[in-house]
Parts: structure tokens; C-alpha cells; sequence
């Protein structure tokens, strides 16, 4: 197809058309649990490092999950060379990207990133998650120097060399930027202005993390496990909700990182664990797999409001620290005639049951009155 110029502001109907298959092949390739494709990862090393006007790397090193990368990170040596994922990935994408934008209109730009590109929370999630619990690994100037030697330029090199592992490494959120410029190359024919890309979207349909150096670059495996809500948040009720090949999990409960005995010995969660437990957010995980209708009937918590509406329910720890829940009947009866009872979590600010009803309809506790009266 021909390429869109600066001018046309708008895409044929055929050209956005191929929105849908575009994004759906970047949501399977981030989403994949498949073991990695160590020979085309390779090949797109080789590219990638060319594209950035770098020499191959005399090593590609290969690791099951991105703890065992960030502890080589630590590793690195001075025949590895200096870190270079700036040049292989951010430094290339805005080339690319002045290319590109000197052919198509901004708008269509715009319209192409978003509909080839959505957020994608869960792949952001275990991105995330992975930062989070790998070692940072900073090194101190003392030991930048030692990988990089005395003279002026070792010490120019330690001043600006990238410190940690989110700076040193790149992850799929790194590189979610590529399904557009595989649109605009396939779809639009700018295959000139997005060859050098070629590299990074093979690594990219191949490999979990990578961490560049001038003549060692290593790779990392993708997971493979990784589970989510239906909003996307990291989450698997019996197990971990991400997995790597080498063993490396982490356990998560609707977006919260919790620890593992949580999600795999549900039976040890009790009044005393929930109380013990000094995260907040870590603690209303604990109620909800107990369930809010157990921790209440158990006495975990105390009733504090009750109306026509339902049963408040709150447990106190510290000022600013609390849980609530309101109980309500199910207006319609069990074939048994039995009437079931749900208790909703609510914050633990509200001060009566139908204020504490109300807010679950996103209503103040007038305008829920009003209605009920009405109806």
C-alpha cells in the first residue's frame, strides 16, 4: 500500500481495517508464555546492534528468568563494555521515529499508536513487578571505576554509565512501542524508514528481557506463567500469577504482590495473621480470601451501623488504618425460600449502612433514599 504523505490526514478504510490484526499479533506477542526463539532472538541481537552503527556482540548469553539477569548484572566485567541499551533501543526509536514522521501526517501517527498499541495493564503489571523484585544492583562510582579502569576516559565512562536494572536492562514494556512501526512498514510500505527496526521486533517476538553491553549481551527467557483479572491486574487464586522457567514467581491477588503461603495455605489466614500483617493492602487481601462473610462471623469485626439497608460492619487497627464492609439481604429468595446474605467492602469512612449501600451504587446516601422510596 502506498504510504500516506504529510498531508492526508486520514486512513483508507482498508488501511484501518488492519488496526485489529495488528494489535491482536502485539497483545500474543507481549502475552506469550512460549519458550523464547534463541536462534531468531539471536539473529535480531546481531541486527539490532548493527541498526545502532554497534559491532555484534562477541557474546550472547542466555538465562531462564531476569533475576538470574540482573545477577549477572553485577558480574558485568570490562571486557563486557559499557552498557548500551540507550543506543539500541532509545536512541533507534527516535531516529526512526523522525523518518517516519517526515512521510505521515501526526495524525495518522497518532491514530495508528493508538489502536496498534493500547495500554496493556497486564503485560505493564508483571513489567512492574519484575523491576520491583530484582536486586537494583547499583554500583557505586568506586565500582564503575574498576570495571572501566583510571584513565579519563574510564572516569568519563563511570559518570555516565546507567545504574540499576530498570536503566541497564529492557523489558516487552520497553519495546510496546514496535507494533506501530510494524503497522506503518507492512501496512503503509515504509519499509525503508523501519528497516533498521528489524532487529528489535525479532528480539521482541523472541525473548523476555535483554541487557546490552558493547560485547556481551544477555537475554532472558520469557515467563512461563502469567495470569490476570479480568481488569488485567496481575492475579491467580492458587498458585503464582507469574512464573519463569528457572522457577522464579511471584504470587499476586487482584494487583497486590502478596507472599506465597497467602495463595497456597489458605488455612493458616486468621483473625491473629490478618492482625500481624503491617500491610495495609496485604491485610484486605487476607480478608477477601477468607472472605468477608468468615471474618465477620468469626469476630474480626464489629457491627457499627444498622438500618432498612443492611448491617455496617468495621474492624479498627490505627486512625487512618481500617476495613468496613456492609451486609445486605438479596431482595430475591432461594428456591427454598432462604434469603442470602453479601457482604460489599466499602471504605471505612462511611458512618451508617445506607450511606455505605449508597456509595456501592456511586450515590450519596439522599439520592439513594429518594430512590428507594420510589421504587
Amino acid at each position: 500500500m502506498r504510504a500516506s504523505s504529510p498531508t492526508e490526514q486520514a486512513l483508507s478504510a482498508e488501511q484501518t481495517a488492519a488496526f485489529g490484526d495488528y494489535r491482536a499479533r502485539w497483545r500474543a506477542i507481549w502475552r506469550s508464555t512460549a519458550p523464547a526463539d534463541r536462534d531468531t532472538a539471536e539473529q535480531g541481537v546481531r541486527l539490532a546492534y548493527q541498526a545502532a552503527g554497534l559491532e555484534p556482540p562477541a557474546r550472547i548469553v542466555w538465562c531462564d528468568s531476569p533475576l538470574a539477569l540482573a545477577g549477572l548484572a553485577v558480574r558485568m566485567s570490562r571486557d563486557d563494555g559499557r552498557n548500551v541499551r540507550f543506543r539500541l533501543v532509545d536512541r533507534l526509536r527516535r531516529r526512526i521515529a523522525s523518518l517516519v514522521e517526515a512521510r505521515v501526517h501526526r495524525k495518522v501517527l497518532a491514530a495508528v499508536d493508538s489502536a496498534v498499541n493500547p495500554a496493556d495493564l497486564l503485560v505493564a503489571a508483571a513489567a512492574e513487578a519484575v523491576i520491583r523484585n530484582v536486586p537494583e544492583q547499583n554500583l557505586s562510582m568506586l565500582g564503575q571505576l574498576r570495571r572501566t579502569g583510571l584513565s579519563l576516559p574510564g572516569v568519563q565512562q563511570a559518570l555516565t554509565a546507567p545504574r540499576g536494572f530498570s536503566n541497564c536492562a529492557a523489558g516487552p514494556h520497553d519495546l510496546s512501542w514496535l507494533g506501530a512501526y510494524d503497522y506503518l512498514r507492512e501496512v503503509l510500505g515504509l519499509r525503508a524508514e523501519t528497516e533498521p527496526l528489524r532487529g528489535l521486533m525479532r528480539l521482541a517476538t523472541s525473548v523476555g528481557w535483554l541487557l546490552p553491553h558493547e560485547r556481551t549481551c544477555r537475554l532472558a527467557d520469557r515467563p512461563n506463567l502469567m495470569c490476570g483479572d479480568a481488569r488485567d491486574r496481575l492475579h491467580h487464586a492458587g498458585g503464582p500469577a507469574l512464573r519463569y522457567p528457572d522457577g522464579w514467581s511471584i504470587w499476586a491477588w487482584r494487583g497486590v504482590e502478596v507472599p506465597r503461603w497467602i495463595i497456597e495455605h489458605r488455612d493458616r489466614i486468621t483473625l491473629a495473621a490478618i492482625d500481624e500483617q503491617v500491610d495495609v493492602q496485604v491485610r484486605r487481601c487476607m480478608i477477601e480470601i477468607m472472605t468477608p462473610e468468615r471474618y465477620v462471623a468469626f469476630g474480626g469485626a464489629t457491627r457499627v451501623a444498622e438500618d432498612e439497608t443492611g448491617i455496617l460492619w468495621r474492624r479498627n487497627w490505627l486512625a487512618a488504618d481500617a476495613w468496613a464492609a456492609v451486609e445486605v439481604i438479596n431482595a430475591t429468595p432461594e428456591p427454598d425460600g432462604t434469603r442470602r446474605h453479601f457482604f460489599l467492602q466499602v471504605p471505612a469512612n462511611l458512618r451508617t449502612a445506607r450511606e455505605a449501600v449508597a456509595w456501592t451504587y456511586g450515590m450519596r446516601a439522599e439520592a439513594y433514599a429518594h430512590l428507594v422510596l420510589r421504587t
